[in-house]
């Protein structure tokens, strides 16, 4: 159906300068500064009309460059940075892995230690409940 309708549109816009260009048959001069031509109008609509859908194109063409050169510096500073912050990330990551890692292994020297103390302690208690007390 969309495209019925485009071809519907294109045979109303070539029979609008159809008739266009039957209204415009005479002869104009056209002056370029240098020489002097007589054209029929229509020729010369048809050709400024050609002349600036080329400009228009061209001036498009080297914005849509341009934008998609820029898009594609952002991208890839985008992805660098990316990869520097998730490397960044991985690395604080191992690092509270390994201070976590450390931090229980000082722990469980401080509890060795404190176990010790507490047998010692024991034994001491054992044996002044042993001794004769005088």
């Amino acid at each position: 159906m969309k495209n019925q309708w485009r071809i519907i549109a294109t045979i109303l816009l070539v029979i609008v300068v159809a008739v266009f260009a039957i209204l415009n048959v005479e002869s104009v001069p056209v002056s370029f500064g240098f020489a002097t031509v007589h054209w029929p109008l229509i020729l010369l609509l048809l050709v400024s009309i050609l002349i600036g859908a080329v400009l228009m194109i061209l001036f498009s063409t080297i914005t849509a460059f341009r934008h998609n050169h820029a898009y594609k510096e952002l991208k890839q500073s985008s992805d660098e940075r990316i990869q520097s912050l998730t490397d960044e990330n991985e690395r604080l990551q191992k690092r509270v892995k390994n201070t976590g890692k450390q931090a229980a292994g000082q722990q469980d020297q401080e509890i060795h230690a404190l176990q010790a103390q507490v047998k010692d302690l024991q034994t001491q208690l054992a044996a002044t409940k042993q001794a004769p007390q005088k």
